[in-house]
């Protein structure tokens, strides 16, 4: 079952950097960015499976793109 997150990004992204971290988390975890994009550019909301992509997973892939975010369960 997924749940809706919001990963508030510490650094501006533009919108090809905020593509290329959704695309990552999607191949990575297989988190769902929805249809509709927030216009607030630090914030991405996504549906993430809690078994297949847990919060340390989430934070982590998006570290790993050279990004600090929170999570936060909506």
């Amino acid at each position: 079952m997924s749940r809706d997150v919001m990963l508030h990004i510490e650094e501006l992204l533009d919108s090809e950097a905020r593509q290329a971290l959704l695309d990552h988390l999607e191949q990575r975890l297989g988190l769902e960015a929805p249809p509709h994009a927030s216009d607030k550019p630090h914030l991405l909301f996504c549906a993430a499976d809690p078994q297949k992509a847990p919060r340390h997973l989430v934070l982590k892939a998006v570290k790993e793109q050279g990004y600090q975010a929170r999570l936060v369960d909506l």
